[in-house]
């Protein structure tokens, strides 16, 4: 058996001696295995899970297809309507398998009590709104299956059985299931339409209040159920298809759980969000940045998770997700703020900051800080940066916010050393476009430096915008007299420009051979894109391979 390592630390309070676990050795593979294995760490539970998802689909479509084709007491049905009646009912079928599951992935509650089980090795429940999104669009299509079919089946009514029963257009807005179909059919073309990303992060509140009309969606599918379209037994010819129906309203058979579990979901969220809260600081950095210390005694916190914070004098339900900057150590909870749309700039200004704007002109300070309320924490990807022997912390801008707390939580286990760390190296990579952003978090990053673990934690700024020509100059003058960073104020120097990730990722592999490495990211979608690709690149899941495991926020 392999000996237990250790590692030795260097903090204020002296050197510390961490017991780290033993680190066994991996077996030698095919290459076949490998690949198979590098695909595994970031691709395979994801790909699999959508592939698996997709096929349910599929089969659940066929089966109900080949059970109502083959049903023989609705012959006479299939006479009238041929291949649109199972079509129907089949596209019905999978609508109601995935609405019965669309409610289960924005549980917030359940799935950060889930994701701490074994079961997130298997099930990425940090990609529950990508998934979200995914069924939503799974919905649309079979949607338009169930529509197109169903249209085919009212003209086929209105041509076989003519005057005796109603147009193919009086089906399709007067009668039960069509007028039903109609409004379910409208809200949700809003709720998508609004939910796309382009639109979402433009025009927040009417995404917001648009998607809530998922409640006129539902009761209108437990309504659309009651209204049936085909009879159960085979009437003489001739006789109208549509009074006595075959089905009922099923469709609450497979909502109920989701239903159930949504409603007590709001329940707590209702109630925790209505406990006491209120702000204690507001602290204006530069880039039009706003910092939020709350005090929430009922609010217990990890490093890297995140919360919904609601202002009732700006918008009474609308609550934005923001991820925390403090650490658990902290008596209270901190948020960064980027102010960069309507309910941001109406929440600083409110809190008492000044941007310049026009419409501050004689504006007076504000007399008292507004109420907030607070809902959360909830898990993130950024949460499992403890799991991982070393990390690579990356922050794009104001996504730098995760970091912040497991920075600081970092620097309090490191200098209260408590039980098993099996963290040994962190390299945090921070990336800003506007050389005043640093001074954010330039304290905390000061403090780390000087408490002597920069052996532990290796930081690197980048600034990727320009640079005025007396700045240019300051900082050639201060290089030149060997002094700090001009630009952090740290002893870690600012790189211009982009960062080399092939270069990066090399380096830490040579460095942590045969271990796994987490690289968390929160930041713009073109940065994720290619750290998730270096991730994969670099990954080597050999005997002494060193594996990247990718995270990014997304909530």
């Amino acid at each position: 058996m392999p000996p237990s390592q250790s590692v030795y630390y260097k903090g204020s309070a002296g050197e510390h001696k961490v017991n780290i676990g033993v680190l066994p050795p991996r077996t030698r593979k095919s290459k076949l295995r490998v690949r198979f294995d590098n695909w595994m760490v970031n691709e395979g539970p994801r790909q699999i899970f959508t592939v698996l998802w997709i096929g349910i689909q599929i089969a659940y479509f066929a089966y109900g297809y080949y059970q109502l084709w083959t049903a023989p007491n609705l012959s006479f049905f299939r006479s009238v309507i041929s291949h649109g009646l199972p079509m129907a009912r089949s596209a019905a079928n999978v609508i109601n398998l995935n609405c019965a599951i669309l409610l289960f992935t924005v549980c917030r509650n359940l799935i950060s009590m889930v994701r701490t089980t074994f079961l997130n090795k298997f099930v990425p429940f940090d990609k529950n709104i990508t998934f979200h999104i995914f069924i939503a669009w799974c919905i649309v299509f079979w949607t338009y299956v169930h529509i197109v079919a169903h249209y085919f089946n009212y003209l086929n009514v209105e041509k076989t059985l003519g005057a005796q029963n109603m147009s193919a257009m009086e089906l399709a807005w007067l009668s039960g299931p069509g007028l039903t179909g109609q409004v379910i059919t409208l809200a949700f073309f809003l709720m998508v339409t609004s939910a796309v990303e382009g639109v979402r992060r433009k025009y927040f509140e009417q995404f917001w209040f648009t998607h809530h009309l998922f409640i006129v969606f539902f009761g209108g599918l437990l309504m659309h159920g009651a209204f049936c379209f085909i009879k159960a037994d085979d009437p003489p010819p001739g006789s109208p298809p549509i009074d006595k129906c075959r089905g009922g309203a099923t469709f609450w058979k497979w909502w109920v759980l989701s239903g159930v579990a949504y409603l007590v979901e709001r329940i707590v969220r209702e109630v925790r969000g209505r406990r006491k809260t209120y702000i204690s600081k507001v602290v204006q950095h530069p880039s039009k940045v706003v910092e939020i210390q709350v005090k929430k005694p009922s609010c217990v916190t990890k490093a890297g998770q995140y919360i919904f914070i609601c202002c009732p004098e700006i918008g009474n339900f609308e609550w934005h997700p923001f991820t925390l900057t403090s650490s658990p150590h902290e008596d209270f909870v901190s948020i960064h703020i980027r102010v960069v749309g309507d309910w941001t700039t109406k929440f600083a200004k409110r809190c008492g900051c000044r941007f310049g704007d026009k419409d501050e002109q004689g504006m007076a300070p504000p007399t008292s800080l507004p109420l907030v309320m607070i809902d959360g924490p909830y898990g993130s990807a950024s949460e499992d940066v403890f799991d991982y022997e070393a990390a690579i912390l990356v922050g794009a801008g104001i996504g730098v916010t995760p970091f912040a707390s497991i920075l600081k939580t970092i620097w309090y286990r490191i200098n209260n050393p408590n039980g098993m760390v099996r963290l040994r190296k962190v390299y945090f990579f921070w990336v800003c476009r506007d050389k005043d952003a640093f001074e954010w978090f330039q304290d905390l990053l000061m403090t780390l430096e000087e408490e002597n673990i920069d052996g532990f934690i290796e930081i690197h700024t980048y600034l990727t915008g320009g640079l005025k020509i007396d700045e240019v100059k300051n900082i050639i003058v201060n290089d030149e007299e060997g002094v700090s960073d001009a630009i952090t104020g740290l002893r870690s120097p600012t790189h211009y420009g982009r960062p080399n990730w092939d270069q990066i990722f090399k380096m830490v592999r040579t460095n942590h051979p045969g271990t796994d490495v987490g690289v968390l990211f929160c930041g713009p979608k073109v940065l994720s894109g290619a750290l998730h690709k270096a991730c994969n690149r670099w990954t080597e899941a050999t005997e002494n391979g060193t594996r990247f495991f990718y995270g990014k926020e997304n909530f």
